[in-house]
């Protein structure tokens, strides 16, 4: 019985066995790969002829590309102007190279932090705290002249209700209404700062929803002048 068994296991492991010895494994041939890696290479060379140099660089040597209407996205991507609109007042639209022109303008002419801790010591810096009556229902603006790069100090607080305002400049000499906003919101007490973008008046317009007088006391430091 026991050889039985003993044969009969080790009949089923040469068949296993067997079995295994018989999966062939394909070898590619040289001449294969190198017929694959050409077929790549020509269709890499259609697909860049008819497809990738019409869209993006309006080359179009087959003329399938302008069959298809890919020259034309090449062409509408070198033609249309990037534009930018700002609604602050009044719509502008002006272009992205002229937006780059003004940044670096700007970033290379703003003082530094050792300048404006300086200008903060000068004789021409003056504090002043004022008391501003918002009729009810009505709206009032407070502004103050000061020129290009110059830093603020402002806090301002209605001692309980809230207002809506509106903080923003509006430069010198404009005359198309053009204003920009540094912040709207509403409510009861404001501090903080501003380093001025332009020069020209630059101040707060508050306006009171409430059926009764508020008045606002209203902080401030700085090089400027009062235009009330």
């Amino acid at each position: 019985m026991t050889n039985m068994t003993n044969s009969n296991q080790t009949s089923q492991k040469e068949t296993v066995t067997s079995a295994v010895n018989t999966i062939d494994i394909p070898v590619h041939s040289t001449a294969t790969l190198a017929k694959a890696s050409l077929v790549a290479a020509v269709i890499a060379a259609v697909v860049l002829t008819t497809a990738i140099l019409p869209a993006e660089y309006n080359i179009d040597p087959t003329g399938i590309g302008k069959a298809l209407g890919l020259t034309q996205i090449a062409e509408a991507a070198s033609t249309a102007p990037a534009t930018e609109t700002s609604t602050s007042g009044s719509e502008t639209v002006i272009a992205f190279e002229q937006v780059a022109t003004v940044k670096t303008k700007e970033i290379a002419n703003a003082p530094t932090v050792a300048q404006i801790a300086q200008a903060r010591k000068t004789a021409g810096v003056r504090s002043d705290t004022v008391k501003i009556d918002i009729p009810a229902g009505k709206g009032l603006e407070y502004k103050l002249i000061m020129d290009e790069f110059t830093h603020l100090e402002y806090e301002w607080s209605t001692g309980g209700e809230a207002l809506y305002f509106d903080f923003h400049g509006e430069p010198k000499g404009d005359s198309t209404g053009y204003f920009e906003s540094f912040s709207i919101t509403t409510s009861n007490k404001v501090k903080g700062s501003l380093t001025t973008p332009f020069a020209g008046s630059h101040g707060w317009y508050w306006k009171n929803k409430t059926n009764a007088p508020i008045t606002v006391t209203l902080s401030t430091k700085g090089d400027y002048t009062i235009k009330g």
